[in-house]
């Protein structure tokens, strides 16, 4: 667990600060983390903040766990950046199925498992030359557009949240999968373009909860492209 790991363009050597772009451009997690808890105390969230605190939260830890693996680089720094992003898509999609879908609880958690088991897998038994080590992304990539379509053909509240959302992670995944590839060119590589995108996926997917975070049988109104 304390084997050197050394992924990205940016890293030259094991020290601390070998990473210092891509290490302090976590604080876009930290900003993002923020403003969703400002913009939450806005609204009558009632019994739902409770969910809502814990999803910003782990917004916070994504971006501490990552600072973490940026600057120790260890295999179980890598583990802390990989299981705060995991934790928040797995309470973000027992969000989404309760109060957008509003499905029952044994029918939310066989989700779950079944996206947990895939991201999983893919993590663990996909070569890390597959999609340059993100295969384990897919599963959250098709949900944010399977999500976006069904509430856009029910013409519910949050559609196109989703699908901006799915837009930014791919633009955010195409920089991840460059950043070795444009290292020769680019010495800094353009991993931290992939955190700043992904913060602000964060924050667009827990304002859309934030914002139509209302039960389901109070949530089918016409839907609005941008919110």
């Amino acid at each position: 667990m304390c084997a050197a790991v050394d992924h990205y363009c940016e890293r030259t050597s094991s020290a601390f600060d070998a990473e210092p772009i891509n290490a302090l451009t976590n604080a876009a997690f930290l900003i993002a983390a923020w403003s969703a808890w400002r913009l939450q105390l806005s609204y009558p969230l009632g019994n739902g903040r409770g969910l809502i605190n814990g999803l910003i939260g782990t917004m916070a830890l994504v971006g501490l766990g990552s600072f973490l693996f940026h600057t120790v680089a260890t295999r179980w720094a890598e583990w802390a950046d990989v299981l705060p992003i995991m934790l928040f898509m797995l309470l973000y999609l027992w969000l989404v199925l309760t109060r957008f879908f509003g499905w029952p609880p044994g029918l939310k958690l066989a989700v779950l498992g079944a996206y947990f088991a895939v991201t999983a897998y893919l993590e663990a038994a996909v070569s890390a030359t597959v999609l340059w080590g993100g295969a384990l992304y897919v599963p959250t990539l098709l949900l944010m557009l399977v999500i976006g379509m069904v509430l856009y053909r029910r013409r519910l509240r949050g559609a196109g949240a989703f699908l901006a959302a799915m837009a930014v992670f791919l633009a955010s995944f195409s920089a991840r999968t460059l950043d070795a590839r444009l290292c020769s060119a680019f010495p800094v590589g353009t991993h931290f373009i992939w955190h700043l995108l992904n913060a602000t996926l964060l924050f667009i997917l827990v304002r859309a909860a934030i914002v139509h975070s209302a039960p389901i049988a109070d949530a089918r109104r016409v839907h609005s492209p941008i919110r």
